[in-house]
């Protein structure tokens, strides 16, 4: 499977130094900089798989194939992105058996009406105020409800 591990360039980068750059990562084409800055983001708690790689990689493990992959994706229950007409999904999503990580799916339903794979991909290694300025990746883990809440928050802020 391919992740982004391999790419050239990645470094360890402040988090507070790629929320500015994931603002703006929104739009399809943006550069290598910004795809670097994500995946750095990102490198941490597992990277990117391609969803080609990550489909594979259910199958072999008994835990699904391509189709339930997209049912997933559609479903909100796990989100990617595309990015150089590939769709890359964030592994923090799943755990290491490559189940869905309990929690996760609330916090994609509040946001999902209101960002795109992208802007959730930025959304979740931001500082977040509702959090304290800690990373809604960092923090869904430990305490999944109060994802929940801040995703919430920022769905109403978004909405106005």
């Amino acid at each position: 499977m391919q992740t982004n591990s391999g790419w050239a360039g990645a470094r360890p980068i402040d988090a507070m130094a790629v929320s500015g750059r994931l603002l703006h990562a929104a739009s399809p084409g943006d550069g290598d900089a910004d795809f670097a800055a994500m995946r750095a983001a990102y490198q941490a708690t597992g990277g990117f798989a391609r969803g080609d790689d990550l489909a594979r990689l259910l199958e072999d493990r008994g835990r699904g194939d391509f189709a339930s992959l997209a049912r997933l994706i559609v479903g909100h229950e796990v989100f990617g992105f595309e990015w150089r007409h590939a769709l890359w999904i964030p592994m923090f999503q799943f755990n290491a058996e490559l189940g869905l990580k309990p929690g996760l799916k609330a916090v994609l339903a509040e946001l999902a009406s209101e960002y795109d794979g992208q802007r959730l991909a930025a959304w979740f290694v931001e500082p977040n105020g509702w959090l304290e300025q800690a990373r809604p990746i960092d923090v869904l883990d430990a305490d999944p409800a109060e994802v929940l809440q801040a995703a919430r928050a920022d769905r109403f802020v978004a909405t106005g």
